[in-house]
């Protein structure tokens, strides 16, 4: 009986140990783990952040600032990281407090305010330099500010108007001295255009012309510039498209206006000398007019927008342009053509021999049609006359 008790005794103490050996390994791995865990730090860069200036903004005027900076996040918890990367969720921000800061330039230490104590943050630069002035708001005349480009490309400004012509500009007390013009700055225009009209942010210049820092956002101005473009005549020169009928050997063009007048830019006028004005020929028989849209693009306006072309047919083994008119036959001598050459004397005789001295008008038409036929129908009609 006392041996029973005795195993019974050992048993359970070995029992106790084991359990002890598995409950402090068990412990052991899971403290590992968590170590291992926590050394593990994310990070993020942040650029362009705000820094928000705290001031009496009703009595002071601050500039000449870095008005975004860089930040650095760290932290061991990744969700709450991510949490103030993201710009919808962010609850830092970059604060330089200004309301104990004295009049004049001075540098100022960033700091982050609103931050998770989980994350923390590091600024670049951990500092920017201000001046702090007092505000004054003054009244100035506005001026147009043209683009170089307008006289380079050869406009000639015929009226400007700026609609207000004055406006109040909010800015520091020495600032406001500094200021000795406020400018409409226009920017550049499109080629061939005859009018600018813009709204702009004016400006305000030192007198060395350096922009001086001003109340944001700065006032707006209408402005109206009134331009006379460069011009020159040009010539015109056809170019037929399309494709001749049968019998056609050639076209002869006359044109309503010989040159025509375009404008734009310098540069661009002098490129230009002659305009092709594409003519569609197909299918043209007889002397035809057409009213042809002169070829522009956005570098010059053309004027007349238009011209009429009389498309004239000369057909093969003839000098002379044909037109057809219900069944009779006429001609029409091209101003562009030479006369046809003179028609040797015994050529002369068989021709008046075979027509009647008394012939009526009718047989002479006749005559004209059967020599047209044979190619030479200018000739033919002149004989008549």
């Amino acid at each position: 009986m006392r041996k029973s008790s005795q195993s019974n005794w050992f048993s359970g103490l070995l029992a106790l140990l084991f359990a002890l050996l598995l409950f402090f390994n068990a412990n052991s791995s899971g403290n590992i783990s968590n170590i291992s865990s926590t050394n593990q730090v994310y990070d993020e860069m942040l650029y362009n952040i705000p820094v928000q200036v705290e001031y009496d903004q009703t009595k002071y005027f601050v500039s000449g600032y870095e008005e975004t900076v860089n930040v650095h996040l760290s932290s061991a918890n990744r969700i709450q990281l991510n949490l103030e990367s993201n710009e919808d969720t962010r609850n830092f921000q970059v604060v330089a407090d200004l309301t104990k800061t004295p009049l004049g330039t001075s540098e100022i230490q960033l700091r982050v305010k609103g931050l998770s104590t989980a994350v923390t943050a590091e600024v670049e630069p951990k500092t920017i330099t201000v001046t702090i002035e007092k505000k004054v708001t003054r009244t100035f005349d506005v001026e147009a500010q043209l683009p170089e480009t307008i006289e380079a490309d050869g406009y000639k400004v015929d009226n400007v108007s700026l609609s207000p012509k004055t406006v109040e500009i909010t800015t520091g007390e020495e600032t406001a001295k500094a200021i000795t013009r406020v400018v409409a700055p226009l920017s550049n225009v499109k080629q061939s255009v005859d009018t600018i009209k813009q709204t702009v942010n004016v400006q305000a210049l030192d007198a060395k012309g350096q922009v001086l820092s001003i109340e944001n956002p700065a006032p707006q101005v209408k402005v109206v510039v009134d331009l006379t473009l460069p011009s020159k005549e040009v010539g015109l020169s056809i170019s037929p498209t399309g494709s001749p009928p049968s019998g056609v050997e050639h076209y002869t063009f006359n044109l309503s206006e010989q040159k025509v007048e375009i404008r734009g830019t310098k540069s661009v006028l002098d490129a230009i000398d002659t305009i092709d004005l594409p003519v569609d020929v197909s299918n043209i028989k007889s002397s035809t007019k057409q009213k042809v849209k002169i070829p522009t693009n956005a570098e010059y306006i053309v004027s007349p927008e238009e011209v009429d072309v009389t498309i004239n047919p000369v057909f093969a083994g003839t000098s002379s342009s044909f037109s057809e008119t219900r069944g009779q036959s006429s001609t029409t001598t091209a101003t562009s053509q030479s006369l046809p050459q003179p028609v040797p004397s015994s050529e002369k005789t068989t021709s008046s021999s075979s027509t009647p001295s008394t012939s009526s008008s009718s047989s002479v038409d006749s005559t004209a049609e059967n020599e047209i036929e044979s190619g030479n129908s200018s000739l033919s009609i002149n004989q008549a006359d």
